[in-house]
């Protein structure tokens, strides 16, 4: 039942995503990426809240479906917008610190999730998991002034070189 859980996720995000992001892409301006971004992390993080509710195996594909339709709002938008804001010339680096980042807040989050899981139990750990995830998506309102309008993108500076 796992395996199938996992392809509803992915197989639907996958037929989803290009879909958003050739719709995103053809709307200039990111107040729409933004808004796809946030309104989909939102939906993403109330999800763990129906693991508690689930009571039949058919609950827990259709909370995924919807996981997944949130996240493939989510990761165009914030590559788009992230790739957007990126100093001409750090690309790779800036995508590296993005990757580990991600990285790090997975490993420590899994960790510190198996530890409460044994400890608390799994309900608990879903709570926890919503109401982080809830508040990390209300922090991106923070970066909100620094959207830019439709078809007003900002220069991107080359980045100083410095001598050795």
């Amino acid at each position: 039942m796992v395996g199938f859980i996992a392809a509803v996720y992915w197989i639907t995000k996958s037929v989803i995503q290009p879909f958003i992001a050739h719709y995103l892409d053809r709307n200039h301006g990111e107040k729409d990426d933004f808004l796809f971004l946030v309104i989909g992390m939102y939906i993403s993080n109330l999800i763990p809240l129906g693991y508690i509710f689930s009571s039949q195996p058919w609950h827990i594909y259709t909370l995924e479906f919807i996981r997944a339709m949130a996240m493939a709002c989510v990761i165009p938008t914030w590559s788009g917008i992230f790739t957007r804001h990126i100093d001409k010339g750090r690309e790779a680096f800036s995508w590296s610190i993005e990757s580990t980042g991600l990285g790090f807040a997975a490993g420590l989050a899994g960790a510190f999730g198996g530890i409460l899981a044994s400890t608390l139990g799994f309900k608990a750990v879903f709570v926890l998991v919503s109401f982080f995830g809830l508040l990390a998506s209300s922090s991106l309102l923070l970066i909100r002034r620094h959207i830019f309008p439709k078809n007003h993108f900002a220069p991107r500076l080359p980045p100083s070189e410095k001598p050795f």
